[in-house]
């Protein structure tokens, strides 16, 4: 199914598109929660640290492929805005 977002209401486009990722966002961050919780319950405090460590790296790979990901999605969109599909 293709969905044409150049035309018509922009903020609704936008609203429909963003719709699935907050949901998406917010069980990732219950799990984070929920992994603390039972980290630091029933393993201990280095166990916890080392949870705490990993985040900022892992938070740093996933930034990464996100920004090549919407830098690959400028693209495309311009071909597909064109009307460019050869490409």
């Amino acid at each position: 199914m293709v969905k044409s977002m150049t035309e018509g209401s922009p903020s609704r486009h936008i609203l429909s598109f963003t719709a699935p990722l907050l949901p998406g966002n917010l069980f990732q961050q219950f799990y984070n929660i929920a992994d603390t919780a039972i980290v630091g319950k029933f393993l201990g405090k280095q166990e916890l640290a080392a949870v705490g460590a990993t985040g900022s790296p892992m938070f740093l790979m996933l930034g990464f492929v996100m920004g090549i990901c919407t830098g690959f999605g400028i693209v495309v969109s311009g071909y597909f805005g064109a009307g460019d599909e050869k490409v």
